[in-house]
């Protein structure tokens, strides 16, 4: 995937290390040697590229500057020393991106890149001491997670691999993300929604997405509204040969621990055929 011109992170944000230009020789260094000298002539040579310098461990979390948008918020896989996977997340309406980034980093185990798009700036619901946003859909939105996604490989170069990411919502935001994935499966194969997003699952939509590359889609319900819209989407799903599964844990219409501890638990099927992914 080609990506567009991003503006560089602003300053004061964690930079990342380089690797060295002539790192020290190591053990797996001389046995990957070894092993070329005595390679028979038509085998292809192993790829001894040296591992990058760790991502520092601090901050966990960061702002992340893209051009034409509001910052993101971005959860760092501290300590990767090769590319790490991504996983987007959109907010709610009136909501925060720094609260989902704390609930994906904590049911991923900060094995890859969390990237949370910002909204705008929602005055209504907001205060003085506590701001809320609202991210617009549609065209507007495929633009800005372009944006943000060109954003970070530029700062994370080598460190993040935006292929395939894996991408999810929170009300509001699980129906703007299951129509974006709805509109490149392929790219977009593995989808969680959390409180929201069922209606896009129409029987005809459902026969595209898996079509076209979707996988498998998870629904995460905290309040008793969304279990039956969230179970016939799945029933939907599953009978248009998409894999589909909904957990529950009463914690109302948040992401709170219980509602993630559920979604663990099924992360061996929700990654399975991504070797990037572990659960």
């Amino acid at each position: 995937m080609l990506l567009l011109p991003a503006a560089l992170a602003i300053a004061g944000c964690a930079r990342v290390a380089t690797a060295p230009s002539d790192p020290p020789e190591t053990p797996l260094a001389r046995a990957e040697a070894a092993t070329n000298s005595v390679a028979d002539a038509t085998s292809p040579p192993l790829d001894a590229t040296p591992a990058r310098a760790p991502i520092p461990p601090d901050p966990l979390f960061t702002n992340l500057a893209v051009t034409g948008f509001p910052e993101a918020v971005l959860s760092v896989p501290n300590g990767a020393t090769s590319p790490r996977p991504l996983l987007i997340v959109l907010h709610g309406t009136s909501d925060r991106p720094d609260w989902n980034c704390d609930a994906w980093r904590h049911i991923t185990g900060a094995q890859g890149f969390v990237l949370c798009p910002r909204g705008d700036y929602d005055p209504r619901e907001s205060t003085p001491t506590d701001r809320r946003f609202t991210l617009r859909g549609g065209a507007h939105l495929r633009s800005h997670l372009e944006a943000a996604i060109a954003a970070l490989g530029a700062r994370f170069e080598g460190y993040v691999d935006v292929e395939r990411p894996v991408v999810t919502g929170f009300s509001l935001g699980a129906t703007e993300i299951a129509q974006l994935a709805l509109a490149d499966p392929a790219r977009f194969p593995r989808v969680a929604l959390l409180e929201g997003g069922h209606g896009v699952w129409t029987a005809a939509n459902v026969g595209v997405y898996g079509a076209r590359g979707g996988a498998r889609v998870l629904f995460g319900c905290g309040s008793a509204w969304c279990l039956p819209p969230a179970r016939a989407a799945a029933r939907r799903l599953d009978q248009g040969g998409v894999e589909a599964r909904v957990v529950f844990a009463p914690v109302g219409h948040t992401n709170d621990r219980p509602l993630q501890a559920a979604i663990m638990n099924e992360l061996s099927w929700f990654f399975d055929g991504d070797p990037r992914w572990r659960p």
